[in-house]
């Protein structure tokens, strides 16, 4: 099978991996069932990798194919997992919240499910450094465009906090019933989460259009 036939078929199948471990609920499996379906998303992640893989060093080969500089790279695997976990952390965050507004016995689970795609994060980015551990050395380009980023994801995180405090500090009492302890962690955790997605975002468009 050719790459554009792989991808074609790989990437749906990552996203529907992604789904059915960290979005789909209600489904008890079984830990046979469980593991069966833990496998069969690491391998499909795993293919989907290696074709990157073999895209990339096609794409060396290739003199007339200006390649993508670690720092571009780095930030489009780290806009593509504070992406999933943002997805994942918005459709179950409802789900942490007790009637009391304290922790609800779901959150643990939850939680584990967002550790995990962290951890697959680290190892993904453990294999790019070693990767690139013999390309150049970062330069001023990557720390202009590095504190650019910082500015706007520190700009965006400030935006939202001061927005979330206005709302409480603003609102009639009435309208805040929705504002347990709980519920307003996870409203921060939420654009802790955001405002990263946000600076891996910028900082990916703009080694993109200095690329280009």
């Amino acid at each position: 099978m050719n790459r554009p036939m792989r991808y074609v078929v790989l990437i749906p199948l990552s996203a529907l991996a992604f789904y059915v471990l960290f979005i789909m609920r209600g489904v008890d499996l079984g830990l046979p069932g469980s593991l069966a379906v833990l496998a069969g998303a690491w391998v499909v992640w795993y293919l989907l990798w290696a074709t990157l893989q073999q895209s990339s060093a096609a794409a060396k080969a290739d003199e007339a194919i200006v390649q993508l500089s670690p720092g571009e790279e780095q930030a489009w695997v780290g806009l593509l997992f504070t992406a999933g976990i943002l997805v994942y952390f918005a459709l179950h965050s409802a789900q942490m919240v007790a009637a009391d507004g304290s922790m609800a016995p779901e959150a643990s689970r939850i939680g584990r499910q967002i550790v995990m795609l962290i951890v697959f994060w680290q190892i993904v980015m453990q294999v790019l450094k070693k990767r690139w551990r013999d390309a150049v050395e970062r330069d001023e380009r990557d720390r202009i465009i590095e504190a650019r980023c910082d500015r706007t994801t520190l700009i965006a995180l400030s935006v939202f906090v001061i927005s979330v405090a206005i709302t409480l500090a603003f609102s009639p009492l009435d309208r805040l019933a929705w504002a347990k302890p709980m519920a307003i962690s996870n409203v921060m955790i939420f654009g802790l989460i955001a405002s990263s997605a946000l600076g891996y975002l910028v900082t990916g468009v703009a080694y993109w259009r200095d690329r280009h």
